[in-house]
């Protein structure tokens, strides 16, 4: 089948899904970098604030994708399916120039396959972490994908080799984040004084991590606060459902005497403001090298989840510093290890020996320059390439 060429005289239309917070900013980005190519494009699909504020057209909420964890994913089974039939159906009777979809691998690359198959353009944004686990999936993005763009600089030679087309694009983050943080002008922000002792605490942007963090999280800070009593906890949430959640549990642990600072959003200004950052292992960790924060790190997932996934890891770490690094640079606490007496050490550990977060901010200053690379422009550069060679 022919793919469809681009219209004469009018933008090409874009069909774009992201499945959570992280996705949505890469998606604006590239929808914001796309408009200076084609300012008459089109976007529609499943896109959340920030893509919805760049102009693109959503068929359902972001937040129906934002799920995770093999058993966790299955509660949900019946709502992912319904939107993935809508998603394709749309597709097949609009017959967009291309298809785009946002990190989301287990949902986009299923929708990208049919699509390609019936001819239509598809390109993935952010490689499924095919080096940390199940590198045989390979062989399923080349069967989805025309091309993928990379964030990360060591993904090009995996594609090169395995023959996918590939473009490493850099990070969105490390072009937006300067490489000089300025904590104290941060904290001016937030009215904290320059001297106070700031913990940001990210417990994630899912229900289901808040559900899985938050008594660990909470239970944390009590042990730290023994230690120093005066201790400020940043904590930024995403949504009010969310922070009902965390509140939930402050109030079952009796902790509400704790110097909180509960925030709706502005993870990025309380983790600049913060002298540590304990926090769930996801994107946001990235985030916190790039302002230079020294983060300890998390994650549960149920323990039949657990039991599924364990054997099939590549790499001996999870998050995204200690991978682009090739060694362990922040310390990660996952399933068993997680406690609070563990998650409290790290954090005195940083707190107490300024030398290490010397250290650790030289090294995060060296990887931040590594992944600035204009991103979204050469994302956007890299999607006109293959709408240019129907």
């Amino acid at each position: 089948m022919q793919h469809q060429k681009p219209r004469a005289n009018t933008g090409p239309r874009i069909a774009i899904v992201a499945g959570e917070a992280s996705g949505d900013l890469l998606g604006a980005a590239l929808i914001n970098a796309l408009r200076v190519r084609y300012p008459d494009a089109e976007f529609y699909g499943v896109a959340g604030p920030k893509m919805q504020a760049a102009g693109a057209r959503t068929i359902a909420p972001m937040s129906t994708l934002a799920v995770g964890g093999v058993v966790e994913v299955l509660r949900h089974l019946p709502s992912l399916l319904k939107l993935r039939k809508a998603l394709l159906k749309l597709c097949m009777n609009e017959r967009p120039d291309v298809f785009i979809g946002i990190d989301a691998p287990d949902f986009n690359l299923g929708i990208e396959r049919k699509l390609k198959q019936a001819g239509i353009l598809t390109i993935h944004y952010v490689s499924p972490s095919i080096w940390a686990w199940r590198p045989q999936r390979i062989k399923g993005i080349r069967a989805a994908v025309n091309h993928m763009l990379l964030i990360l600089p060591f993904e090009q030679a995996i594609y090169d080799q395995a023959g996918v087309p590939a473009t490493y694009v850099g990070h969105p983050l490390a072009d937006q984040i300067p490489l000089v943080i300025n904590k104290n002008a941060y904290r001016e922000q937030l009215q904290l004084a320059e001297a106070a002792r700031v913990i940001a605490i990210l417990p994630g942007s899912r229900m289901r991590e808040l559900e899985a963090l938050s008594a660990l999280m909470v239970e944390t800070a009590h042990l730290l606060a023994k230690h120093d009593p005066n201790l400020i906890f940043l904590v930024p949430l995403i949504s009010r459902e969310t922070r009902t959640r965390f509140e939930k549990e402050i109030w079952a642990q009796n902790a509400q005497a704790l110097n909180w600072r509960l925030m709706f959003g502005h993870s990025h200004e309380a983790m600049a403001a913060a002298d540590v950052v304990l926090q769930a292992s996801g994107t946001a960790v990235l985030e916190a090298m790039l302002v230079k924060r020294p983060a300890v790190v998390t994650y549960r997932v149920s323990p039949l989840t657990y039991r599924m996934i364990r054997g099939k890891f590549i790499l001996p770490y999870a998050s995204l510093p200690n991978i682009i690094a090739g060694r362990y640079v922040v310390p990660e606490f996952l399933q068993n290890e997680a406690t609070a007496i563990n998650l409290c050490q790290a954090v005195l550990n940083y707190l107490n020996n300024k030398s290490l977060t010397i250290d650790l901010e030289s090294l995060f200053t060296a990887e931040h320059q590594r992944l600035q690379c204009s991103a979204a422009e050469r994302a956007a550069e890299a999607v006109a390439k293959v709408l240019q060679s129907v």
